[in-house]
Parts: C-alpha cells; structure tokens; sequence
C-alpha cells in the first residue's frame, strides 16, 4: 500500500469518526430534551462517620425545586448546586444527569478536628480550618473545647479562621495535630480554656492537665507522653489530680 492510499484512508478514518460523533452529540442532545428526569439519586460520604447532611436533608434544602418529569436538558445543576453550598457542611458538590434520565448528586461533607462549645461561641473547626455552625445531631468522637475563647467569631460564622484570631489559629493546628497523633487522639476527650490558657482533660480520669498557652504544644505533649509512658503506670495513675506542663523542661504534679 503506497503512500498516497494510507493517507486517503486516514482522512476517511478521521471524516467517519468526526461525523460519528457529531451524530451522537446531536442524538444525546435530543434524547435529553425528551427525557424526563425519574430520580435524584443522591450520595453522601462518610455518612456514618458524620451524618450532618442526609437525603432529608437535602431533599427539604430542594423542595422548591421542580426536578422530577422536568426534561433533563431543563435542569439547571448549577443552580441546584448553588441552593445546596448553603448548608456549610458540604465542603464539595458534584451534580449532574446522565442519559439514564436521573439527576446525581454527590456530596463531601467536612471533616471537624474540634467542637467548640464555649460560653462566647459555638461551632466546629473542620480540617482545613474551616468554621461552620454548630450542630447537635452528630454524635463525633473528637475534642469538645469549653470555657471562654479569646477573640471568639460571632455564632452562626462561617468561613476560614481570620488570619487576625490568633488563638482560633492556634487552636485549629492543636487540634489538627491531635487528629493525626495516634495517642492523643485517643487520649483528649475535653479541652478548657481559662484565661487564654490550655487545660486538658484526658480520658484517663482523676486528673486535669495544664497545658498553658499553645506555643511549643508539641515538645509539651511529647513530654507529657513520656511522663505517661514511664511515671505513671510506677507510681499511679491516680496519685495527683493536677500535671502541669506549661514549663519549659519540667512537669510539676500536685496532689
């Protein structure tokens, strides 16, 4: 086969391709402006592990919104994507229809490092310090925060910790630090704040932790570990009620 020929045949490949493509976009257009919509299938992640969205939920936030028996070429997914980023616990969304006449709706929601609970503010911190409003229904397994924050966010405040509260900040890394930490994720249930300053409370009871302020919170933690690792199962875990860490190279108990 000369040349000339494969290059012929090449331009033929291509043509047919081109014109087999045109004709299923025309067809997937026109199919869509005759299906109608049948279902919302809708997919939430992690659902057991937070449940702040659920197809109620969902469902209520879109009750406004005629979908079912509209054509699909009719359904504005934007929009619909648009009403549903207002519930703050979503931290991504992917809607669309498939030629199935369904619409899909897919849904991350946050992942809390912390609930803060405080006399001055409500919310949670979730893992890329994102705060978001308050709500009662999950029942997580991370650090509670009480007491009073220092240059707290208004209640209902949604949005990336401002770069001007420095405690928040603060706050949020020790708390992402805790997350990732096999030990003190499973040790730290409750975190109070007095004065600016960190006291902790671990699961283990009978004693409370003062921490201080946050500054070096990782070199106080890895000595506290230590204290925890070596000390204690000697001398017992009942023995004081106060460990404080806040200086540097030294833990001082009470009883």
């Amino acid at each position: 086969m000369n040349k000339t020929v494969k290059y012929i045949l090449a331009i033929f490949a291509a043509t047919a391709i081109t014109v087999y493509l045109l004709l299923a976009f025309v067809f997937v257009g026109n199919r869509e402006q005759t299906l109608l919509c049948k279902n919302i299938n809708i997919t939430i992640y992690d659902y057991d592990k937070f449940a702040f969205v659920d197809e109620d939920i969902v469902k209520s936030m879109l009750k406004n919104k005629k979908i079912i028996n509209v054509p699909l070429d009719k359904i504005n997914t934007y929009e619909i994507k648009q009403i549903l980023s207002k519930n703050h616990a979503i931290k991504s969304l992917n809607v669309f229809t498939t030629i199935d006449a369904n619409l899909n709706i897919e849904i991350e929601q946050r992942h809390p490092v912390i609930r803060i609970q405080c006399e001055n503010m409500t919310c949670y911190i979730d893992d890329t310090g994102y705060i978001f409003p308050f709500s009662p229904k999950p029942s997580l397994k991370i650090p509670v925060v009480t007491g009073i924050i220092p240059s707290p966010v208004r209640n209902g405040f949604a949005g990336y910790i401002p770069k001007d509260r420095k405690f928040l900040n603060h706050l949020y890394e020790f708390a992402a630090f805790l997350q990732i930490n096999t030990f003190w994720n499973d040790m730290i249930e409750q975190i109070n704040v007095t004065n600016g300053k960190i006291e902790i409370i671990p699961q283990i009871s009978g004693h409370l932790v003062i921490l201080g302020s946050l500054n070096n919170f990782r070199s106080k933690l890895n000595k506290l570990q230590k204290f925890y690792q070596y000390a204690m199962p000697a001398i017992g875990w009942d023995k004081y009620k106060i460990i404080n860490t806040e200086y540097k190279n030294q833990i001082i108990c009470k009883k």
